[in-house]
């Protein structure tokens, strides 16, 4: 069981911001936020063009990915992009690499736990990157990353609307975390949503303190 009061830490709040977080729990443990976060907000982008990741980036990534990476993205465009706080809106854990294989990303999504590729997440998206904790090394990536991630598919565990840690459910960023069984990767819990409590948004696996970004598209140079 993870600790919080050891992952986050902030002085007394006012009495304005106890409130504020109050009627927001409150508001987010109710069906008038769960539904429309499922059914309708995942839908929502303001614009009727393509995503600008261009394929040579794509490329260029692709060629560099392993299994046991984290791909964070962002779509500049999208609701839910403009509603969650940070560099990042999603989070995902690559478990293959293979041009014929259907299932190189596990994703949680308002669909649950999805199977998809990094072609997926690149096709919607404009900026993605690539992020490797240095400490999970090949065996471990093979022994328990992977297979606790598998073990999540198998149970059909449920997204999580409440960004609640705890493997009851479980949101995007929050998936390497509960397949990382030794906590040896270092993320930041640091609350950017003022929620009053700690969680694993996707910026906060980007701030780990013991990653390599390996790529991020960002820093791309055209050729």
């Amino acid at each position: 069981m993870i600790n919080q009061q050891n992952l986050y830490k902030e002085h007394k709040p006012s009495f304005t911001k106890r409130v504020y977080r109050r009627s927001l729990l409150s508001f987010m443990s109710s069906k008038a936020y769960s539904w429309p976060m499922l059914h309708v907000i995942p839908y929502i982008r303001f614009s009727f063009y393509y995503t600008s990741l261009p394929g040579w980036k794509y490329r260029r990534g692709y060629q560099l990915l392993q299994p046991g990476d984290m791909v964070v993205t962002n779509d500049k465009w999208k609701l839910t992009s403009m509603l969650i706080p940070g560099e990042f809106s999603h989070g995902a854990l690559c478990l293959s690499k293979d041009a014929t294989d259907k299932f190189e990303i596990a994703e949680m999504t308002h669909e649950n736990l999805v199977e998809s590729t990094f072609y997926d997440l690149c096709a919607q998206a404009t900026r993605v990157a690539i992020i490797r904790c240095n400490d999970w090394d090949e065996d471990y990536v093979n022994s328990v990353i992977i297979p606790n991630c598998i073990y999540f598919r198998n149970i059909g565990i449920k997204y999580d609307t409440i960004f609640l840690l705890g493997v009851k459910a479980l949101y995007c960023s929050e998936l390497p975390i509960a397949c990382d069984k030794e906590k040896r990767l270092k993320v930041s819990y640091e609350d950017l949503a003022g929620l009053g409590r700690p969680y694993i948004s996707p910026t906060g696996l980007f701030r780990a303190s013991n990653i390599t970004i390996v790529w991020d598209s960002n820093n791309e140079i055209k050729p």
